[in-house]
């Protein structure tokens, strides 16, 4: 749970159905003053202890129910009828969902149906319980070693990890040919404790050792899956929990002469220090996401943690999308939950005229003897930041490909690549500096420390230049969509409820420091991929060597994927497996220019019939990648591009 200017939220998985009228004492949907259906959902899971509990049923509307489930609301009925049929619609399923509290109000969010079961009553109550699974570093018995070893196993984002809320029992999913998933239940758990490594399960007494059975299929067909998690009737959990007791094949314990260490950390103990650095950087999520509503831009969360994550990573950030989606904005708003002071973001708005670094940096004017920074203030602000390396300061060049940055951004895209006190700008030739009058002001050597971020805003039209591979390969390049003018307008009607309780005594919020900063970021030499994913990397890298040896994925691009995904923060809503979707659209799609000749066999056909595309050997590869990894958004990417190649014989 986080809390941020009076309001709290649960970002974990709730199960609820369509109330009675007589259970919650009001219509359970309505026709409210905008013209919006409103229902009332009664919880039927057990929530978090630090759920309020008295609140039975939570609100939601009709067009959010429109992407993720399917019910439209035609508008053109009378209402009766189209109140009659979203209570046929709803009625159907058990609804899951997070909850937003705004004041006296509990707001349903991010909603997903499952078809109710035959044998479904009206007390049911559901347990969630937390499912995991193999992936590329990780079986079965690598899992099964970690809980007799008492070590962390890893995250799973869609139930509570509060210590309050442990589950009754835990789940493994392994796939099998002949019969698909198959479900094994460890247990029975007394409690757990969570940190970077994510969950480390004990059992109900510590002498006594952790058990295992097979999850029957009846049980199963009996629940609901909802993502990772599989909502259980407390009734069958009672049974299953007698079960593994009475029947359950034992784990014996592993004993080791050290503490147990996280899982995917092998440096990293639990301790209360990485628990401050984890609330820490879940607060200044929360503010982000917070002040973002407030300046009324309409993004999805997962685009903040995309962001977030990128800035965190150092190198450049570049927040691209058509004129008027907010981009600009979109950084002023990081600044302002950083609480940055005047002076602390420095917008640079880059002229179509420069051509080299001259331009931004300034020159050593050798006929005064004077040193004369660029008149973008740009210098003025490195100093400053150089003098105070206790704050945080962000540069951000607007427009940034007006002109071409890898001539006027030259010498910054070689600091970006180099660590702490290395990162230094030269101004002018050090032999110099005895002779200027403004010796004192400008020295000839300007170190960039970790407090300062490079971010930079560009459309992508007729008046602007492509980025070289030198600018790429340095950079997360972040596409930033619209949202649809429904959830907009439902967006909107949110951020007036938002702003109606928001006082100012609580903006006054104190700064994020660097050394707070610096806490957010997971430092590491080690390349940590998993092995699906650096063999995905290498094939791609191979692939694209044979459409142009000019181009592939470095280890500089290799290490920085690794270093992105090693930093989404704990508390995301964006999975691993989502992240490595964005950084292959983000590091590697974005270098794929050029000709239908060139790139036809890598991209595939758009067939505009079918509207798909074929014989694509990026598609190929994307399909060899373990279930959990979708890939969608890169799917859709290489969609457009195939587009790209059928209209215009090119891709940009």
């Amino acid at each position: 749970m986080a809390y941020t200017y009076g309001k709290k939220k649960w970002e974990m998985d709730f199960a609820g159905v369509l109330g009675e009228d007589y259970e919650i004492a009001r219509r359970t949907i309505i026709l409210n003053s905008n013209d919006t259906l409103q229902f009332y959902i009664k919880i039927i899971s057990n929530p978090p202890e630090n759920f309020p509990r008295h609140v039975r049923e939570i609100t939601g509307y009709g067009d959010a129910l429109a992407d993720s489930c399917g019910f439209y609301d035609d508008t053109n009925l009378n209402e009766d009828t189209r109140i009659g049929k979203l209570r046929d619609f709803l009625n159907r399923y058990i609804l899951f969902f997070n909850v937003e509290q705004r004041g006296e109000f509990f707001v349903g969010k991010d909603w997903h149906i499952v078809r109710k079961t035959e044998s479904f009553r009206s007390d049911t109550i559901l347990d969630p319980v937390p499912i995991f699974s193999e992936d590329a570093q990780r079986t079965q018995e690598i899992f099964e070693e970690q809980l007799r070893s008492k070590k962390f196993i890893g995250v799973n984002k869609q139930v509570s990890t509060d210590t309050d809320d442990s589950p009754p029992i835990i789940l493994w999913k392994s796939k099998s040919k002949e019969s698909g998933d198959e479900y094994t239940v460890y247990g029975p758990i007394s409690n757990h404790d969570y940190a970077f490594g994510g969950f480390r399960f004990n059992v109900q007494a510590d002498d006594s050792p952790i058990k295992k059975i097979t999850l029957d299929n009846e049980v199963f067909l009996d629940s609901y899956l909802h993502d990772q998690v599989l909502f259980i009737s407390s009734i069958n959990i009672t049974d299953i929990q007698e079960k593994i007791v009475l029947e359950g094949e034992t784990l014996e314990p592993i004993e080791y002469n050290h503490p147990p260490q996280t899982f995917g950390e092998s440096n990293i103990e639990y301790s209360s220090v990485n628990e401050v650095k984890k609330d820490k950087e879940e607060d200044f999520m929360d503010t982000f996401k917070q002040q973002a509503k407030l300046m009324g831009l309409y993004y999805d969360e997962k685009d903040l943690y995309n962001f977030h994550t990128a800035m965190k990573t150092k190198g450049l950030v570049i927040l691209s999308g058509m004129s008027g989606t907010g981009k600009s904005k979109l950084v002023q708003c990081y600044a302002k939950a950083l609480v940055l002071k005047k002076g602390q973001l420095a917008f640079i708005p880059v002229r179509p005229s420069w051509q080299d670094d001259t331009d931004v940096i300034g020159y050593l004017d050798t006929l005064n003897n004077v040193y004369r920074p660029g008149d973008s203030g740009l210098i003025n602000t490195l100093i400053q930041a150089q003098d105070n390396p206790d704050n945080l300061y962000i540069v951000c060049f607007d427009e940034m490909n007006l002109a071409r940055v890898e001539h006027y951004f030259s010498q910054f895209l070689s600091v970006l690549e180099q660590e702490g006190s290395t990162r230094e700008l030269q101004l002018y030739n050090p032999g110099y500096e005895t002779r200027l009058y403004n010796q004192n002001e400008y020295k000839p050597n300007l170190l960039i420390g970790n407090n300062v971020l490079f971010v930079g805003t560009v459309n992508l039209d007729e008046s602007t230049y492509q980025f070289s591979d030198k600018v790429l390969d340095r950079s997360n390049v972040i596409s930033l969509n619209m949202k649809s003018y429904e959830d907009v307008m439902r967006m909107e009607e949110n951020r007036r409820m938002d702003l109606s309780m928001h006082e100012e005594k609580n903006a006054k919020e104190n700064p994020v420091t660097t050394e707070i900063f610096e806490s957010f970021r997971k430092k590491g030499t080690d390349i940590t991929l998993s092995l699906s994913e650096s063999k995905l990397l290498w094939e791609l890298h191979v692939k694209l060597q044979e459409c142009n040896r000019n181009i592939g994925i470095g280890w500089r691009i290799v290490r920085q994927i690794d270093n992105y995904l090693n930093n989404i923060p704990s508390t995301s809503l964006l999975k691993r497996e989502e992240a490595f979707d964005l950084q292959l659209i983000q590091r590697v799609l974005t270098k794929i220019r050029g000709s239908e000749e060139q790139f036809i066999e890598l991209i595939g056909r758009y067939n505009p019939d079918a509207k798909e595309v074929e014989h694509s050997a990026l598609l190929d590869l994307l399909d060899t990648m373990p279930s959990m990894y979708s890939m969608e958004k890169t799917r859709r990417a290489i969609k457009d591009k195939a587009r790209e190649l059928r209209l215009y014989g090119h891709t940009i």
